[in-house]
């Protein structure tokens, strides 16, 4: 029996507020179409049908992009779709049922898109998704923006996407059909039934790529942490005329993701003016904060993709190290950014009042959503070399950085230390090796910010005494402060590996 035989008793009639029973005319609305295609591979999907009620904020952006945009009634003038729905306003019964399915687990976003595809068929122009680029660095990539990944391609698929543009169908493109299939399945690319001209603009990274900068915007801070290793460092602020050439020319050298950080960075004078401009340039902008002066209204107009929120234990851990009423505004900031729709990470430092807080830190931060959890444990410099009280010994520090999950990979590389990809800018406008450095200073965005990061020195792992070590490539070699020299291991991530140290004195 065909999988849409009496497809309009078992989804037309039950679930559309438009139904006409005996209707002639032949256009059916996109939701049909999408389900029928999803029906021919899965018979069981129109069986039981509940539509259940429609939630007009679940995946909104994404149903209106993948199911509307291609209906003949969006392209008439659809008033579900319509900036300003008339009141009481209701979709069509194909798009409450493929909500509702992927609401309920049923279907995937993956599985809209493959339908989308096959229904528009040869026809339908080709471009990359609006959060992709081309990235070339060592090797040729795709970076999808929302959700840091980097996919390594081939010389044919680098050829074959530098054409998808927008401008060029589908049939004229005559891609690998696997290869094609995966794009479209993990949202590289999208297809329309109109072209949209999207510009590919790709050229070379210099050798090693730039990938990472941790922007340290302003000095200014509302807070006066004990581990802070920037210690009292004034309330110097970033050059508002060098926020455009910098994430310009950042972007033009193949950039990937730059982490806004300070001081507080939402007390940036100019933080508006560099949250407007991110919009502008293709790279994962993540905001790195402590959360205290963020509000529901703020954390809905951060044009960032991911917030990371220092949370340095429960309510005891986390006061002592920053203040009384500080823990509260914390966790409100991490359920704020998550209500966005936003990434939450959530940074920690191991001391002597969270040591017995960390399962508790654990079960808070899954439950409310955090993609990862990045653990550390403080250089001695700043306000913490004044607190040996709430120094622990790296053993323990070790154990508790175990509960660390995510992890976003930024800076080393396989047989090099820690920043092989990674450079810092400070409030002058300078670029040094790392914010614990900035007295290595390699130039500044005013001169250049390419010139500055060919000056930068890399550090081969085989240089250090951890070229031995089965754990180099992943470990980096840890940090090179807190190991003391260019040279020396960072005793922290060789007891975090190993279970053991290396003997050398570590830094005090």
């Amino acid at each position: 029996m065909n999988v849409m035989e009496n497809s309009e008793d078992r989804l037309c009639q039950k679930t559309c507020h438009y139904y006409k029973p005996h209707r002639t005319e032949p256009e059916r609305c996109r939701g049909y179409n999408i389900v029928s295609i999803l029906a021919k591979s899965r018979p069981q999907l129109l069986i039981d049908i509940d539509a259940g009620a429609f939630d007009s904020g679940y995946r909104s952006h994404f149903l209106r992009e993948y199911i509307c945009r291609s209906c003949p009634f969006y392209i008439q003038g659809c008033d579900f779709t319509s900036e300003e729905p008339p009141e009481n306003c209701v979709p069509c019964g194909g798009l409450v049922f493929l909500s509702n399915s992927m609401k309920h687990g049923i279907i995937s976003e993956e599985d809209i898109r493959l339908a989308n595809m096959k229904d528009l068929g040869e026809a339908a122009f080709v471009s990359l998704s609006s959060d992709t680029w081309i990235k070339m660095l060592e090797e040729d990539y795709l970076y999808k923006i929302s959700t840091d990944e980097l996919y390594e391609i081939n010389g044919d698929a680098l050829k074959f996407l530098l054409d998808c543009d927008g401008t060029k169908t589908l049939g004229e493109l005559n891609p690998d059909e696997e290869f094609f299939e995966f794009c479209i399945g993990e949202d590289l690319l999208e297809v329309a039934n109109a072209p949209i001209n999207r510009g590919i603009d790709a050229e070379r990274s210099p050798q090693p790529s730039l990938r990472y900068i941790e922007w340290l915007v302003t000095y200014r801070c509302n807070l006066s942490c004990a581990h802070c290793y920037l210690g009292d460092s004034g309330a110097e602020d970033f050059p508002p005329e060098l926020i455009d050439p910098l994430l310009a020319e950042f972007s033009k050298i193949q950039g990937l993701r730059i982490m806004v950080s300070g001081g507080e960075p939402t007390l940036y004078k100019h933080f508006n003016e560099i949250n407007d401009s991110l919009r502008r340039y293709p790279v994962r902008a993540v905001l790195l904060t402590n959360g205290s002066t963020l509000d529901k209204h703020k954390v809905d107009s951060l044009n960032f993709d991911e917030v990371q929120i220092s949370l340095d234990g429960m309510e005891l851990g986390h006061e002592v190290i920053r203040g009384k009423g500080t823990f509260q505004k914390a966790i409100n900031a991490m359920r704020l950014v998550r209500d966005a729709g936003m990434d939450l990470s959530v940074a920690t430092m191991v001391h002597r009042y969270n040591l017995d807080e960390w399962d508790a830190m654990k079960e808070l931060i899954e439950s409310i959503g955090a993609r990862e959890w990045n653990i550390d444990y403080p250089c001695v410099k700043g306000r913490w070399d004044g607190h040996p009280e709430l120094q622990v010994r790296m053993k323990e520090a070790a154990e508790r950085m175990k509960y660390s999950f995510g992890g976003s990979y930024h800076g080393s590389s396989a047989g090099w230390t820690c920043g092989r990809h990674l450079a810092a800018v400070l409030p002058s406008g300078d670029v040094c090796k790392c914010g614990l450095f900035p007295e290595v200073i390699l130039g500044s965005v005013r001169t250049g910010l390419l010139k500055a990061w060919l000056r930068m020195e890399h550090i081969r792992i085989s240089e250090t005494d951890c070229r031995s070590c089965q754990f180099k490539d992943v470990c980096g070699g840890g940090c090179r402060f807190r190991a003391g020299s260019g040279k020396a291991c960072d005793e922290v991530m060789c007891l975090l590996y190993k279970g053991k140290t290396c003997g050398a004195k570590p830094l005090k």
